[in-house]
């Protein structure tokens, strides 16, 4: 079975997704090309969240808190000044782009190694409220299945989350959502 068979057994998505993406647009703005796995994802789930709690970044979505180019830019930002205050990084910064966060506020990663070949970055993330940086050796839809199973645990996240039984919860239309 496929880490995307096992994703879709564990959370399925949401029936009809509509999500066009102008894909060369969006990894030209990003100034990268984006892992497979990604796209799909975006394609058969569309905006949303996992199990109430974990946002994948969306390339095209009107809600800048979850827009992939906007956040990446961000958080890229974001760990400058932390570098800039003292804060140990186990990463350079132009080798990480941000693919998500939680409502804790923990941020998940691509390891953007080697940038030429996306199907091959691993994830990693970091807790909103501490300097762990643990790795996922595994692309993007394989986290999410094995975080959503069960199989994988991250300490950075929540040890009561994913729930028993873990859904997928597509965005409003409009594209307002709660926070």
């Amino acid at each position: 079975m496929t880490a995307r068979d096992n994703l879709v057994r564990t959370v399925p998505p949401p029936p009809d997704v509509d999500s066009r993406v102008d894909w060369p647009r969006v990894e030209q703005d990003l100034g990268v090309s984006l892992p497979d796995d990604y796209k799909w994802l975006v394609e058969r789930y569309g905006p949303g969240s996992f199990d109430g709690f974990l946002h994948v970044f969306q390339p095209v979505v009107p809600v800048a808190t979850v827009r992939l180019v906007d956040r990446a830019e961000r958080a890229a930002e974001i760990l400058d000044q932390l570098r800039e205050g003292g804060e140990t990084i186990p990463y350079p910064t132009d080798e990480l782009l941000a693919v998500g966060a939680t409502d804790n506020g923990d941020t998940i990663y691509w390891v953007t190694r080697p940038e030429d070949a996306p199907n091959s970055w691993t994830i990693t993330a970091n807790g909103a409220r501490n300097t762990k940086w643990p790795h996922f050796d595994g692309g993007l839809v394989e986290f999410l299945a094995a975080v959503m199973s069960g199989a994988y645990k991250m300490d950075v996240l929540p040890r009561s989350w994913p729930g028993p039984e873990p859904r997928f919860a597509p965005y409003p239309a409009s594209g307002e959502r709660r926070r």
